[in-house]
């Protein structure tokens, strides 16, 4: 889902696992993207269900992806800490 990819994009380039205000920020950007994406094309209970998982997979396609390019080493560290982040706020990841 595009909008979920978008804003695992923002989230890339401001992730600081230390910095709350930061991540909260983020969740709230999230859900703004997905009440947006929602009020002009219905999503269906089904896809709101399916919206955590949907995210943890391009996240972990882009981790494992950089994991092995040499030259994004540090793409990789902070996709991988965004990735144990994701996965701690799984449950906040659902739309509604």
């Amino acid at each position: 889902m595009i909008p979920g990819y978008a804003a695992l994009a923002i989230l890339s380039e401001s992730f600081d696992e230390n910095d709350q205000a930061k991540l909260s920020k983020w969740l709230e950007i999230y859900r703004n993207i997905l009440w947006g994406y929602d009020s002009i094309v219905k999503l269906t209970d089904e896809e709101c269900a399916a919206l955590p998982y949907v995210v943890m997979a391009d996240q972990l396609v882009s981790t494992a992806w950089f994991s092995e390019q040499d030259k994004y080493t540090e793409l990789f560290e902070i996709n991988k800490g965004m990735t144990r982040w994701l996965i701690a706020i799984f449950d906040e990841l659902r739309l509604n």
